[in-house]
C-alpha cells in the first residue's frame, strides 16, 4: 500500500496530538533519518557541551520519547 502526502502529513499530525510531551516535560517533535520519520523529545536534539553532560544525555536518552511514525520501507 502507497500512502500519499496528504496522508502522510495526518498520521505525523495525529502522532504529535497524541504525545505532544515527552515524559521529561520537553515537547515531541517529527524528526525525519533515512526516509523515516520518528517522533522525538526535542531534548534529543541539542547536544550538551561537555563530555560529561553528552554521557549522562546518553543514559537517559532510553527513557525519552522516540517512537516510528512513518516508514515508507
Amino acid at each position: 500500500m502507497t500512502m500519499d502526502n496528504s496522508q502522510a502529513v495526518a498520521l505525523i499530525e495525529r502522532a504529535e496530538r497524541e504525545t505532544p510531551f515527552c515524559d521529561c516535560g520537553e515537547p515531541t517533535i517529527p524528526v525525519a533519518r533515512s526516509r523515516q520519520v520518528w517522533l522525538e523529545c526535542a531534548s534529543r536534539q541539542t547536544l550538551p557541551d561537555s563530555m560529561l553532560r553528552r554521557f549522562l544525555a546518553a543514559l537517559a536518552t532510553a527513557s525519552h520519547t522516540r517512537r516510528l511514525i512513518l516508514d515508507p520501507a
